[in-house]
This record gives C-alpha cells, structure tokens and sequence, in this order.
C-alpha cells in the first residue's frame, strides 16, 4: 500500500527515495556509510506537509511549500539522534541545498536565520502529515536502525521546533571533520542519483562501458600506413609507453610529454586503457582546452569505434544532447537522456577543462553532480600548458588530491610540461623525453623582431607569396590586427587565402577548418583560435610576438607530420599606429620578457623545445603563486564561494554581448524556432521547465550562430529583450558581418 505523500507529479515519495538510493549504489557501490542513508533518504522530507502536497496537485507554489529548509532540520535532528555528530553538517546542508548552488551558501544562512522563515518552518512542522510520513518510513529500503529512529510522533516534531528555535547556535557551530573532497563526493552522489530519478523516473543507470585496449590496436593496426621516420618514432614512443604499464600500479599521477605530432593522443588513451583494465577502474575522463581540438579528437574515438552513449560522451557547452545503446536501437526520451548524458554515464568522457575542472570544485550543482564520476576513473589532461599560469600551482594540487582521496589516476599529456614536479609529487614519466627530442628538423624557429606594422607585414607576405611554391600560416594577436592583415594581403595576391579568429561564427570556422585540412588554401590568416591541437600543415608559419610556450603551439602547425622538407617559423613583432605592440595588450608583461630572454637566436625544433624547459622552470619560480596559494586556502577550508568567484579559467568580460548573427535562411529559421518557445512560454502555453527543455534540443545548432563581441553602449544592433542577446537579422547582416573576415560594425570599422 502506498503512503499518500507524492514528491514529483504522480510519483509517489517512497518510489523516489528507494529509486534515489539504489541510483546511488550504482554510483558509489553497496557499500554505502551508515549516516549518508540520512541526507539520501530524507533530503525530500519537507515533501511531506500539506502545503507541498497542495502544491503538487495545484501547481501553485506559496512560501509555505518550499521543502529544503524543513528538510535540512529533520535530517540535523535524526542523524544527532543516530550518534552522526561527525556527519551533521553534511546531514544538514545537503537537504538544505539539493536545489541551489553552494556558491550561495551564505544568503541561504542569511534567509533561514531570519524571524520569517523560522515562522514558516513552524508553520510547516504543524502542516506534516504524519501518518503518511510514517508510512513512507516503513517503505524504505534503509537499515533497520534508522529506520526506527526516522518516525515522527509528538516528541520528535518538539525537537524540530527546539532546533528551529536555536538555528542561529546550530549554524555557527557548523563545521566539517573531513576534507572539500569527501564533501563533494557525497553531495555529489545524492545530486545526481536525486536529478537521475526524478528526470528519467528510472531506479538505475545504465551500464557503462571502458574503453578496451583490443579496440584501440584494431585502429592503430588501420593507420600504420607508411614507415617514414616520424612514424617510426611514434611507434617508438607507443612501445616505451605501454612498458610502463606493469609498474604503474605502484604510481597515480603520470606525465606524458611528447613533442606535437607524436600520436599522444592514441597513446595517451592505451595507457588510460590499459590502467583501467588492470586496475580496474570505471571510466576514462579527457579533458582538452578548446572544442577545435575535442571535435578532433571525438573523430579519434569514432573511429576506434565507440558508437553509443554507454561508450562514449562528449560534453560540453555546445553539446547536443541525446543517449541511446547500440545503433540507436534504444534512444531514450529527451528528459531521460538529458539526465543520463548530463551525468556523464558513459564509459569515455570527452569534456573541457572548464567542465572537468569545475565539476571538480564544485561550487555550483550543475558541475558538482558529476564530481562523483571523477571516482575510480582515470583522467586525462591534454594541452596541460593551456592553463592559466596563475593556477598552475593550484592545479597540481589538485590533481594529487584527486588521486589520493577518490582512488583515480591522473596522466598529464602535453608537448611542454609546464609543471616542475618535486620528490614528494611521485610522478612516473613514461618516456624519456629527450629521446623523442632528438634529431627533430621538421622546422627551425627564425626570431626577427624588428617592429613593423600590419602594413610591412601584410607586403613581406605577399612577396614570399607570389615567389615560392608554399603554404602559409599567420598568426595574429588581436582580431582587428588579423582582419586589417588579411583585407591587406587580399589587396596584394591573387591566390586562395582564408580567415579564422572569434569574429566567424563558430558554424563557418568548423567549415573552414575541414576546407584548411584538405589543403584548399595556400594562405591561413589567424588569430590564436589554430595554436592548438587543430590538425593542420603549412611550409611556413609567421608568428606575431607571444609567450614562448604559444610560439611552440604555433611551430605544431609547421611541418606536422614531417613531410614538408624543413618548415620555418618566424617570430615577427607588430605594432600599431601608436607604436604599440599588439603582444602587450593580451599577455602577462612576465612572460614576454622571460621569452624574449629565450628567443634570442635561430633555433632548431629540439631547441626550442629545450628552452622551453627552462622557459618554465624560470617561470615557476618567478610568477606570482599568490593566487594559488588563495585557493589552496580556500580548499582546505571548503569556501566553494571563494572557490566560484576565484578560479576563472575564462575571465570576465563585461565589456562584451553575444549576438546571434542570421547569415542565411537555416540560422534565420533557427532563430525563429527559438522565439516561439518563448511565446509559447509567455502566452502560457507550456511551462519554463518545458520551454528550457524545447530550447536545449536547439541550443547546439543556436550557438553556432553565436559570436561574443565588444559592442559600444550606443549600438544600433537589435537587443531582443527576451532571448537577451542582440541579434544581426538576415537583411541586415551586410552591415555588420563580413561572410570572409567575420563581425564588424556599420562602416566596417571593427567592433573588437
């Protein structure tokens, strides 16, 4: 017999919460600790008043009907009663902030000490529905002893109004025993079970699957093509990876550095195979810096044949959300498959930094309801000196306590390592580096750092142009740098010349990526968008001054594969017509000094890659570790607000809108779909849950349109004030976007 009481729509409490807690056996494993059954079971029990219970027949929500607050005191007040006094403050705030971020936390103790929401927590411990609470109690799949403790009678419920009436006492002697780690696990199991049930109405995820090391080498048997020189060295590095394998147990924190073109990414993902299998360990999470390089990456994983979504997922801001096993024979319904692929229950995760390393930190539930999935898994970091040198220290930090305390493994994979590892660190490096280093002439590094302007530039260019029989590759500082340099050169040759930066819609720049892989331009001009990871191959890349460690990103577009004779990078200064260069508006004075301390002669591949070296240990000694060091303070003292407001791998910037940019009928059509869900939603047809779900099934294909640009306060381009965002309309895109160079602003003077 059923009790009475519903938490969600025709669900009934005791079906969710028995649902939940089998979910979080999976994500955990059966051996759930005693006092987390509290906060599991009975993070709902606010559900349980008559003013939640109108509110679920009605649709109408009062300040009576909210649950998490009444929640959080039950759950004080039974794991007290059970001997938890290590676990109340977990027992607590997870009920109090299953539906809001813990970047919050401090104006949700604000809001609970106020008189008004003490007198509504009275008032809600009147409005319980006792015998149905109980009968709730007697349905659950709990141990026996909390289970007794767990029904409610006249002594109990006094107790709840006791705790209510010293809340102020109680908050402020909250602390935690254990660590930020431990914290996150926990929450992060009853997040996502809780979000996992309620959107899928299911009592299970589905089973995942690891990548193999059989499947991989099935792939890698297809590639062995040629036995030129750079893929006998890949095979080289392959074989002296893998031998590491039987002594990697007695390790957790690997490093990986390879110089580009090395295949680290299929051998990074053999040994994150092959731990995985020996270890046995759930899942693989990679995490790369830009989508470029996930998109080609993704390409990587396909074609070793991860086809399904138990297999494979890949997450990220622009994601198009779905789930289905085996050749779609089974694709689950929107809600359900948001729930599963937002979850990450798939056996390779192919996500960014920003979305592994914030669910890492969690300070906002979205993220931390992954963090339970970063548990017995092995990560992989590639493009590691994409990081932001400021958290460098941080970060390493990080990666040893993830190891440590949620028994993963961590294999760090670059061409440049930028971290200095100490003793302590017991990193195992699964190659001599210096091997793979040696006798590498694919390219050498040409500094001519004689200033010159666009101009200069855009007329030296177009000489060696016209003359030798190359590919070109620029690579410019700023957008309006870019943009000016290409309309020049445009002017000055007559050859096919393409253009990628921020400024394109990310639609044509994927377009135009493919067209650069197949060798369809002779001329590339960039902004930083192509540094890493993009698979693409010139004679000739010209730098503009940057940090050492991005020239060398630039050099792996030179002469990739080795095939080019002797490619050349030349390091060139640009100015403005101030004289200033463009270098210093986008880069840390720091390491445009310490590069120019390096870059002082020609220099052969290996070279470069030596002083890069010392490039980073110079400045792992010189940079400010401040902020780190902030952070690290705020780990250990569990401040996710610090932690939120603190650690930005993405800056802010304020001075930037995005702006939908309809260049043909498809966007335009795009942009109209969108609208109506929103009419619908303000005629009240649907609901804002179904609005947001019926805009999540377009936001891939919306963003795709989508450029973040620093427009002037007084801009003429539409704001739509209900998408919140400006929009280009399709008669008036010749305005303000140029189908070559990207966005710019009435009478073609550029907005960035």
């Amino acid at each position: 017999m059923c009790s009475g009481l519903y938490s969600h729509p025709n669900v009934f409490m005791e079906d969710h919460i028995n649902g939940v807690i089998k979910i979080a056996k999976q994500l955990y494993g059966e051996n759930i600790p005693e006092w987390f059954y509290v906060p599991l079971a009975f993070h709902d029990f606010g559900k349980s008043t008559k003013y939640f219970q109108d509110y679920i027949l009605s649709g109408k929500k009062t300040k009576f009907s909210d649950h998490s607050y009444l929640s959080a005191v039950y759950c004080l007040n039974l794991a007290h009663s059970l001997g938890f006094d290590d676990r109340l403050t977990e027992c607590f705030l997870y009920p109090l902030k299953h539906h809001t971020d813990l970047k919050g936390l401090k104006n949700t103790f604000d809001d609970l000490l106020s008189k008004e929401r003490r007198d509504i927590l009275l008032k809600q411990i009147e409005a319980i529905e006792v015998e149905k609470f109980n009968r709730v109690v007697e349905l659950l799949d709990i141990p026996e002893r909390i289970k007794s403790k767990a029904f409610l009678g006249e002594e109990v419920l006094n107790r709840l109004k006791l705790i209510v009436g010293n809340l102020g006492r109680i908050v402020g002697g909250l602390k935690l025993e254990k660590g930020l780690f431990d914290f996150n696990l926990f929450f992060s199991v009853l997040l996502d079970a809780d979000k996992t049930q309620a959107g899928s109405k299911e009592d299970s995820v589905p089973e995942t699957r690891v990548l193999s090391l059989e499947r991989i080498e099935i792939y890698r048997e297809q590639l062995r093509k040629n036995d030129s020189e750079i893929n006998q060295k890949r095979e080289e590095a392959f074989k002296e990876v893998m031998a590491k394998l039987p002594i990697a147990k007695d390790y957790k924190l690997y490093a990986l550095t390879l110089p580009t073109g090395m295949g680290k990414t299929l051998t990074g993902l053999s040994f994150a195979a092959g731990l995985a299998k020996n270890l046995g360990l759930k899942r693989i999470v990679y995490s790369l810096p830009f989508l470029s390089i996930i998109d080609q990456t993704e390409l990587v994983l396909r074609g070793i044949g991860l086809k399904d979504s138990t297999e494979l997922i890949v997450h990220h801001h622009l994601s198009e959300i779905g789930y289905f096993q085996g050749d779609r024979e089974r694709e689950y319904d929107f809600d359900t498959a948001r729930v599963f692929f937002e979850g990450w229950n798939s056996g390779v995760i192919l996500t960014t930094f920003h979305q592994f390393l914030y669910a890492l930190l969690g300070a906002e539930n979205s993220y931390l309801r992954r963090f339970n999935k970063l548990k017995d898994s092995v990560v992989i970091v590639d493009e590691l000196q994409a990081l932001p040198h400021r958290y460098w220290r941080f970060v390493k930090e990080c990666f040893k306590k993830l190891t440590e305390e949620l028994n993963s493994r961590v294999i760090l994979m670059t061409a440049t390592n930028p971290f200095v590892f100490e003793e302590g660190d017991h990193v195992l490096h699964l190659v001599d580096k210096a091997k793979y280093r040696e006798g590498l002439q694919r390219f050498r590094v040409i500094p001519d750092l004689e200033k010159r302007t666009v101009e200069d530039l855009a007329r030296e260019v177009a000489e060696r142009v016209r003359k030798e029989d190359k590919t070109f590759l620029i690579i410019l500082n700023t957008i309006k740098s870019s943009q000016e340099f290409y309309r020049k050169l445009k002017d000055l040759v007559n050859v096919d010349i393409a253009y990628l930066s921020t400024a394109v819609i990310p639609k044509q720049r994927r377009e135009r990526i493919e067209q650069i892989k197949q060798g369809k331009y002779k001329v590339v001009v960039s902004t930083q968008v192509v540094e890493a990871g993009v698979d693409i191959d010139f004679d000739v890349v010209c730098r503009d001054f940057a940090p050492l460690d991005s020239i060398n990103q630039s050099a792996g577009r030179c002469n990739r594969h080795g095939f080019r004779g002797l490619g050349e990078v030349r390091v060139v200064k640009l100015v403005d017509d101030n004289g200033r260069e463009y270098s210093r508006r986008i880069y840390d004075i720091v390491l445009l000094s310490a590069t120019e301390k390096f870059l002082t002669e020609e220099l052969t591949e290996r070279e470069l890659l030596d002083v890069i070296d010392e490039y980073f240990e110079t400045l792992w000694t010189k940079i400010s570790h401040d902020k780190s060091d902030e952070l690290l303070e705020a780990l250990d003292r569990i401040k996710h607000d610090f932690l939120y407001k603190n650690f930005k791998l993405i800056e802010d910037q304020p001075y930037k809108e995005d702006v939908f940019v309809a260049v043909d009928y498809k966007a335009e059509s795009v942009l109209n779909a969108v609208k109506e869900i929103w009419e619908q939603r303000q005629r009240k047809e649907i609901s804002l849950w179904e609005a947001k779900r019926e805009f999540e099934k377009l936001k891939a294909e919306f963003y795709s349109y989508v450029i973040s640009v620093a427009l002037s306060k007084d801009s003429e381009i539409e704001l739509d004030d209900r998408l919140k965002i400006r929009v280009v309309r399709r008669e008036n895109v010749g305005l303000y976007y140029d189908g070559e160079i990207g966005f710019r602003i009435k009478g073609g003077e550029n907005a960035l």
